[in-house]
């Protein structure tokens, strides 16, 4: 028996006759043409909402596809900037501090959709002296001595939540060792370290960084407490800070739907 070779000239299947070879290589072209048509209508329809799919007993039954529910987008909820530009031994400050600013932070400011900043300065002027400032306050020198006790304890602590009791508890001191009994009340490991920052350079320092704040305003300010909501003076959040800060979230929070139909 010869050897089979890619070179050998006689057929593979040497038994079969030639015009049978012929039928069988027409068979099976026509039988691939035929799967091929198949395969690209089952392709073009995979995309159609009945969908065929094969049965136990090779049977093609119609199936549904599933619907996905539309996407639907959750409204963002803006954060409101509320900035109180304030002054320590103010009486309108201490009323608004007491009536107004204690009652909204502690119904929103859970909610965290305040950026809150305390701005202790108010009517009071600094004056830059080689490394140091000099600085004069409205009511006198022991407000800028709570006034910096004030910065100081807003800077070392950065969030509203930390240090809003203490500087509640400060606001209206008449003395500096009065405001001091609210630094151990609240951070009784920090009394030395407040202690000397309100009373040193630092304490002034940051005083006068609040003035810049303060003088960096337009319009200037001409009354105390100045309060800020998103970029505007808002006048009227001096006699309903709670009110005005929610009419300014959108979506409205549940907390503050309450409370504004509480004033209906």
């Amino acid at each position: 028996m010869k050897k089979l070779t890619r070179d050998a000239q006689e057929p593979l299947l040497p038994h079969i006759r030639p015009s049978t070879r012929n039928k069988i290589r027409k068979y099976i072209y026509g039988s691939l043409i035929i799967l091929s048509i198949f395969l690209l209508y089952r392709s073009l329809n995979n995309n159609e909402t009945g969908k065929m799919g094969i049965g136990r007993n090779g049977d093609f039954i119609e199936y549904e596809s599933k619907v996905v529910a539309p996407t639907i987008e959750k409204p963002v909820e803006n954060m409101i900037k509320l900035d109180i530009y304030m002054e320590a031994q103010c009486p309108d400050t201490s009323r608004f501090f007491r009536q107004q600013l204690k009652k909204a932070w502690d119904l929103l400011g859970r909610l965290n959709r305040i950026e809150l900043n305390i701005i202790p300065f108010g009517k009071a002027r600094c004056t830059e002296k080689g490394n140091d400032f000099e600085c004069q306050c409205q009511h006198g020198p022991t407000e800028c001595e709570i006034n910096q006790l004030m910065n100081c304890v807003i800077d070392r602590f950065g969030f509203p939540h930390r240090y809003m009791p203490a500087v509640l508890c400060m606001q209206g001191k008449y003395s500096l060792d009065e405001a001091m009994k609210c630094v151990t009340e609240n951070f009784p490991a920090e009394y030395n370290r407040m202690r000397e920052c309100a009373s040193g350079p630092r304490g002034r320092r940051l005083l006068a960084l609040s003035g810049q704040k303060t003088a960096s305003l337009s319009p200037a300010v001409d009354f105390i407490p100045w309060i800020v909501i998103n970029g505007a003076r808002n006048s009227d959040a001096l006699y309903d800070l709670t009110q005005n800060a929610c009419e300014a979230m959108q979506p409205i929070p549940p907390t503050c739907r309450e409370y504004l139909n509480s004033l209906q």
